[in-house]
């Protein structure tokens, strides 16, 4: 039997997307625990924008992810730019950049990369006051920057590139509502990038471009992923300028931001958990003894990689994800039309109570049990063919940078409760910052 999402009681005429305009994460967790048991999906009608369906059932989710031909990746509002880098490219061009990158991110390149990253940490580190008040996600942003500098594209990024980076992103998440015009506005109504949009955009171009410029100038530039595209569009794959200048842009971007807020996050978490911290402390210190983190290291982080998984389970940086469908489809029994915009909230499903019991807390000892650990209500780096590519150099640095810090650092997070700000991605609506006191 095909069914037809079903659709939450809202307001005549606007129907129920304002609401999710003016507070997407609670309406999506109450619509999750409202209607996750009895409909695998819900439909929301905006009064003439994009009709939008909100997918309750995990199991479907990751159908709809694993199905790249109906349900592609969408464009929607501001952000949805010229660019076409891997995360936002589709079809032949998307395979022919997957093929050239993720061979750079296996086996002895990841190793080299967690070097990079531990080298990265311990420079942030050194420029800590022994006692003092930090800006907790500027100092995270430069951070994982600089990793992305010198493992991506083979040279470290200066502290005024760093800082385009982070201004743009700024601007891409004022600019971003994601309730807004985009989903309640037919097309013609809605209004295009904003001019600081447009010169934020530019300014990432400038920066993209002066990384391949320099890699293009040296005749023996070090190993890195804009190296291996280089080459590769030497050696007959078709990357065309601007496609290497749009994936240049990507990687500036699209790891940069959502590491950083995981690692902040996870400080919060344990500023609020003392025992917790007190284990990934003694963990830190019995692993590396004084030392900086390695390769080798890795496996002895069980509690800090728990820390890690629970952090992106509660407070998933990749808060959302979407998926437009392509033509008329039916899909586990659901019916889905053309154009609809497929809502798959990240954020939603890994706060269920009904899947984990206490959604809401923060419980690194859930995954412990290997039911949660292949739940299918987990999924923060996505899933099926287009799952986040970068996911083991975002989770070793996560787990560097927490073990790293807390062996010299006692990190005291300010603040008790999280607001968010739900943009690209979910970012602490007031900042975060911290107290950082060096141990004897």
């Amino acid at each position: 039997m095909t069914r037809t999402p079903h659709t939450p009681p809202g307001p005549p005429v606007v129907g129920n997307v304002p609401r999710f305009a003016d507070d997407p994460l609670r309406f999506l967790v109450g619509v999750q625990e409202a209607y996750g048991g009895q409909y695998p999906v819900v439909r929301l009608e905006p009064a003439g924008g994009q009709r939008i369906v909100v997918v309750l059932d995990a199991a479907l989710v990751h159908e709809i992810l694993a199905d790249r031909e109906r349900f592609v990746r969408p464009r929607v509002g501001p952000e949805a730019s010229r660019r076409e880098g891997l995360l936002s490219s589709r079809g032949p061009l998307w395979e022919r950049q997957r093929s050239v990158i993720q061979p750079e991110l296996v086996g002895g390149q990841l190793a080299a990369y967690a070097d990079i990253a531990a080298r990265s940490v311990e420079e942030m580190l050194d420029r800590w006051p022994e006692n003092g008040e930090i800006d907790l996600v500027a100092e995270l942003s430069m951070l994982t920057m600089q990793v992305i500098a010198r493992s991506l594209l083979g040279r470290d990024a200066t502290r005024e590139q760093a800082r385009t980076v982070y201004e743009a992103l700024d601007t891409f998440a004022e600019e971003f509502e994601f309730g807004a015009d985009a989903l309640l506005l037919p097309d013609a109504l809605q209004s295009g990038p904003s001019a600081a949009f447009e010169r934020a955009d530019a300014d990432l171009e400038a920066v993209a471009r002066d990384f391949v410029d320099w890699h293009r100038e040296h005749e023996d530039p070090p190993d890195s992923m804009l190296t291996a595209l280089i080459e590769a569009e030497r050696d007959g794959v078709e990357l065309s300028e601007d496609e290497l200048i749009d994936q240049t842009v990507l990687f500036l971007t699209a790891g940069q931001e959502t590491t950083a807020l995981t690692i902040a996050y996870a400080f919060h978490h344990l500023s609020r958990s003392p025992d917790v911290r007190a284990g990934v402390t003694e963990e830190a210190t019995g692993v590396l003894d004084g030392a900086a983190p390695s390769w080798e290291h890795l496996s002895g982080f069980d509690l800090t990689e728990r820390v890690v998984r629970e952090t992106l389970r509660l407070t998933p940086a990749a808060w959302n994800v979407t998926r437009e469908v392509r033509g008329p489809t039916t899909l586990g029994g659901t019916r889905f039309e053309t154009d609809d915009l497929v809502l798959l909230p990240t954020y939603a499903h890994q706060r269920e109570d009904r899947v984990w019991g206490d959604g809401d807390a923060f419980r690194p000892a859930r995954w412990t049990d290997e039911v949660s650990r292949s739940h299918d209500s987990y999924f923060p780096f996505g899933s099926g063919p287009r799952v986040c590519i970068g996911r083991q150099v975002a989770l070793t640095e996560a787990q560097f940078t927490l073990a790293h810090t807390l062996q010299q650092y006692e990190v005291d997070v300010h603040g008790d409760e999280l607001a968010f700000e739900p943009a690209i991605t979910l970012r602490p609506a007031d900042g975060l910052r911290a107290t950082v006191t060096e141990r004897e």
